[in-house]
């Protein structure tokens, strides 16, 4: 991988190694950020594929689509759209799967979020993606100290049951956990204030204790039912 997309990376996973893709494949990387997964995902389904990044931020996409040049894979049938997630403006039925690397915590609605994975996937696709979930609810104040600095990654972090909650009302089923993981108190620290210090201020040690043994990383699939 180039290093930018290296320096760049923020993920909590690798959702490409375990989505199954294969050539041909149409993937859509809901956050690609600086284009690590794209590139990963691009030799995964081969000339004959296609891989699509959405991300909110422009300047994120240039540093993909750099990445991407870098990477040597500029003749592959990548693309990116500067969009929101539950926004995409991609037709409906178009893709194979749609992955996402610690992104979907940060999203505000995480409801159209997955509907609009859900809208956009053909039958029988299916999503792969790595997030971080609270294990159970944190009181009301705690939250709001971490949502100040939302783009740390416990911001928008929200309680397992509601998180599966949501993708089970978006229409997926075949639901499975791939793995998960307690986060320690240095990797709760380094996502607290994720992208960086400047942009989000590490949490007092009281807060970070608050929620420790309480905050997973966790890697899943599920797939869109076939019609009929």
């Amino acid at each position: 991988m180039p290093e930018i997309a290296l320096n760049l990376s923020r993920g909590c996973g690798n959702p490409t190694g375990f989505a199954n893709l294969q050539p041909g494949d149409v993937v859509v990387d809901f956050g690609c950020g600086g284009g690590i997964d794209v590139s990963l995902a691009a030799h995964k389904v081969g000339s004959q594929g296609r891989i699509i990044g959405i991300d909110g931020a422009p300047q994120m996409i240039e540093r993909a689509k750099q990445t991407v040049a870098d990477a040597g894979l500029q003749d592959r049938n990548i693309e990116f759209r500067t969009a929101y997630l539950d926004k995409t403006q991609l037709p409906n039925d178009l893709a194979d799967v749609v992955i996402s690397n610690c992104v979907i915590n940060l999203c505000p609605d995480k409801d159209a979020v997955y509907e609009e994975a859900f809208r956009i996937l053909r039958p029988s696709g299916r999503i792969a993606i790595s997030d971080i979930i609270f294990t159970e609810s944190i009181a009301p104040e705690l939250k709001e100290r971490y949502q100040s600095t939302w783009a740390g990654c416990l911001g928008g972090a929200i309680p397992e049951e509601d998180y599966w909650q949501t993708v089970k009302q978006a229409g997926f089923d075949e639901f499975q956990i791939v793995a998960r993981q307690t986060l320690t108190s240095e990797e709760l620290e380094a996502m607290a204030c994720c992208p960086g210090e400047e942009f989000a201020p590490p949490p007092s040690e009281e807060d970070r204790l608050l929620v420790e043994g309480k905050v997973t990383s966790v890697k899943f699939t599920a797939v869109k039912p076939s019609l009929g």
